[in-house]
């Protein structure tokens, strides 16, 4: 059993164990709320919703494995599939998603959401963390399946060198998310032969996770699977679904285009709409605002 109880609600959180002394950590999230504010914000089909479920998690993992919450963690799964490029941004309990193609749609594959077809197998999945320093670190590994699970596996195994479990799972239908989240476990050196078998053992109880998180609390799911193992509680973060876009940020965006091409658009001589791929805010700019622009850029150029 664990040696510390913290009391949570089931909103969508993430919890870091320790097993046996730090033998393995333990990463476990529900995600369910975010997924289900991704898929109406995206206009997410149900198999789209799914992969959004399992990616979320597997990124906010990624983000609780940093020390520092301020470093940006960036995402991305591009493996061919019929929903294309999705991408999360991660910095400390955020999490933001966006997807190429989210209202795609395929049949399900043997009474499940084919998320392996939706996100392919024929392609990569990358991390890139940014300290700040401006050099960002990136990580890559191909993707083993497309069904992110064994992707997210494949990529601490080879890309970060780390052995690790892990389980993703989302449960919806209809438009609807009932269940979300993940684990990841990790062994960590001094690791005994022993604490890895038991926990390879354990792996049978993971494979139905987004049924469990539906029935029952993530602590006592914890508890259930891993509390023989001599668990410690190390926090439990709250997790948020959320944009830092802004106005100010799509109009650097306007000007990046450079000069010659919002000429373009004052020629054209209509506004100018700027949407975010995360949040699908949108952002009107006047053709006032675009000569104001264009005026700035001329006027910096020598």
């Amino acid at each position: 059993m664990t040696n510390q109880r913290i009391t949570i609600d089931e909103n969508d959180a993430m919890l870091r164990y320790l097993v046996r002394d730090g033998q393995a950590r333990v990463f476990f999230c529900r995600t369910t709320q975010m997924t289900q504010q991704a898929a109406d914000t995206h206009l997410a089909s149900d198999v789209a919703t799914a992969a959004m479920g399992r990616f979320l998690s597997g990124a906010a993992v990624l983000g609780a494995m940093e020390k520092d919450a301020n470093t940006s963690i960036t995402v991305a799964a591009d493996g061919g599939g019929a929903g294309g490029r999705m991408t999360a941004v991660v910095r400390g309990s955020e999490i933001k998603i966006t997807v190429e193609r989210p209202q795609a749609q395929l049949p399900t594959l043997n009474g499940r959401q084919d998320v392996g077809g939706y996100i392919g197998k024929d392609g990569r999945l990358t991390v890139v963390r940014d300290y700040g320093t401006g050099e960002p670190y990136i990580g890559i590994s191909a993707l083993v399946s497309g069904e992110l699970g064994e992707d997210f596996a494949q990529y601490f195994t080879v890309s970060e060198q780390v052995p690790s479990l892990v389980a993703l799972g989302c449960l919806n239908q209809d438009g609807v998310v009932l269940s979300a989240g993940g684990i990841v476990i990790q062994a960590m050196p001094g690791c005994t032969d022993e604490t890895l078998t038991e926990l390879e053992n354990r792996v049978p109880f993971f494979e139905g996770i987004s049924r469990e998180l539906y029935d029952r609390p993530m602590q006592e799911l914890a508890d259930s699977w891993l509390g023989s193992l001599g668990l410690t509680l190390l926090s439990n973060t709250p997790l948020h679904l959320a944009c830092d876009c802004s106005r100010e940020k799509m109009r650097a965006a306007l000007l990046a285009l450079g000069a010659e091409e919002l000429k373009e658009i004052l020629n054209e001589g209509r506004e100018t709409q700027m949407i975010c791929h995360f949040c699908r805010s949108r952002h009107v700019f006047k053709t006032s605002e675009i000569a104001d622009m264009h005026r700035q850029l001329t006027e910096e150029t020598p």
